[in-house]
């Protein structure tokens, strides 16, 4: 498996057959030939219920594109007040599926032989079933994918919790199906963590990736701006003046804590995390003009960066940890600039426009996601390589599109819109299609999409 998935296997085509299922798959391409029932799938992973038959599928990577899997999706039965959530874990699973791009599903509303046909004819080889109960504040999920064919358990997963715990077990099951059928993580239980100012102050607030569960984090009445998860989702670092002057605060999800996480002289913004090795890098006016500075996470001494004299801001890591992509203004307008991990090796990536802003990269290394001012003066996201070359616009129209963010599969956006007239927070496939809005409250900016 392990020459399957490498780096090779992702930029060219290749044909690999084997004789389990389609745990196989990974993110390139994938067109599945099969002569076979898909519960012969083994699930590999220690999920499946029954045991699996031998066959062989053959999977044809010959496109850079994942291909899409079509599914039957059945409506989800429930025991008990079904009006106990105002959502049913079917409808949840099914955006989830949908949004992610790999599936296709086959709607209906139980199983029969006249769906059974129609499924198929559609190219399904499985469906997904469930069930759900409520016993007080408690609840019970069953999710199943069943083979069409010989009506065998290719996957089956139970939850049990309280009932504001039945969204996350539906996204559980969506991330147990993306696993299982393509071999990655899914990414139905990220979050996306931006700024609101709903009630006239700037506050730090999280939603679950579908615009669900939305809580505010900081409720200090005071300006609070561009935050940035750390450690996975387990903690957000952001600018805040609480007390002041503009310093950075953690909120730690793990102890509940949410404080000044360290103080120097000047304002320090614009955070981005390091997994790699474990430290963030930041603009900060600790020496006068705002520079790029790098620290090690949570402790230790800051590095500067950049020397020009210029604003040097928004720093964003390359997914390996060896560089730093950020906006400086040197050369008279903000522009494109990528530089080593320790300052050198720095080069503009962009030379013409007026205007760029908040580079994101990808969790994949090959694109940088930016906002940039057009002809007609509106902001619109574009991504383009490492390089500078191959822009690609993503958005167009009036108004402001601004503050990229990519999903840790790299599949999908986040960015800030004033499309509908206030701001709110939108996404989008990494090619600019299926742009939609997931907040609807106004006065929305700034999202950060959080790891897995």
């Amino acid at each position: 498996m392990g020459n399957v998935s490498g780096p090779a296997a992702r930029r060219s085509g290749l044909t690999v057959a084997r004789r389990f299922g389609l745990t196989a798959a990974r993110h390139f391409g994938l067109a599945v030939a099969t002569h076979f029932s898909i519960a012969s799938a083994l699930l590999v992973f220690g999920l499946c219920v029954l045991p699996a038959r031998a066959a062989d599928v053959v999977i044809t990577s010959e496109q850079k594109a994942a291909e899409t899997i079509t599914l039957g999706f059945t409506e989800f039965k429930c025991t008990g007040d079904v009006n106990a959530v105002p959502y049913t874990p079917g409808a949840v699973i099914t955006w989830d599926l949908e949004f992610s791009g790999r599936f296709k599903l086959k709607a209906a509303p139980a199983f029969d032989s006249t769906v059974k046909a129609a499924m198929k004819a559609e190219g399904a080889l499985a469906y997904v079933r469930g069930a759900y109960t409520f016993s007080g504040d408690d609840f019970t999920l069953e999710c199943e994918l069943i083979d069409i064919d010989s009506g065998e358990r290719i996957l089956g997963k139970k939850y049990t919790g309280k009932k504001p715990d039945l969204r996350v077990a539906a996204h559980k099951f969506s991330d147990e199906l993306v696993y299982q059928l393509f071999g990655e993580k899914g990414i139905a239980q990220t979050r996306i963590v931006y700024v609101n100012k709903h009630t006239g102050n700037k506050e730090v607030t999280v939603m679950d990736y579908d615009g669900a569960n939305v809580t505010e984090i900081t409720k200090n009445k005071s300006i609070n701006l561009l935050p940035c998860w750390v450690e996975g989702k387990s903690k957000i670092l952001y600018t805040s003046y609480a007390a002041g002057q503009p310093q950075f605060y953690l909120k730690d999800f793990e102890t509940n804590k949410n404080g000044i996480f360290f103080t120097s002289k000047g304002m320090n913004t614009s955070p981005s995390y390091n997994k790699m090795d474990k430290e963030i890098v930041y603009a900060s006016t600790q020496d006068g003009n705002a520079e790029i500075y790098r620290r090690p996470f949570p402790d230790g001494k800051a590095q500067r960066l950049t020397f020009s004299g210029s604003i040097e801001t928004s720093p964003s890591w390359s997914p390996n940890g060896y560089e730093i992509v950020f906006i400086s203004d040197r050369s008279g307008k903000p522009m494109v600039y990528i530089m080593d991990r320790d300052g050198s090796n720095l080069r503009a990536i962009t030379h013409d426009g007026d205007y760029y802003g908040s580079p994101a990269w990808s969790p994949k290394g090959d694109r940088i996601a930016i906002a940039a001012m057009d002809e007609g003066n509106n902001m619109n996201i574009m991504t383009m390589s490492p390089d500078g070359k191959d822009p690609q616009k993503l958005t167009t129209g009036s108004g402001s599109n601004e503050n990229p963010s990519w999903s840790p599969d790299a599949r999908h956006i986040v960015f800030m819109s004033t499309r509908t007239g206030g701001s709110e927070i939108f996404m989008m496939d990494a090619d600019g299609k299926n742009q939609k809005r997931i907040s609807f409250s106004g006065n929305n900016f700034m999202p950060k999409w959080s790891d897995y």
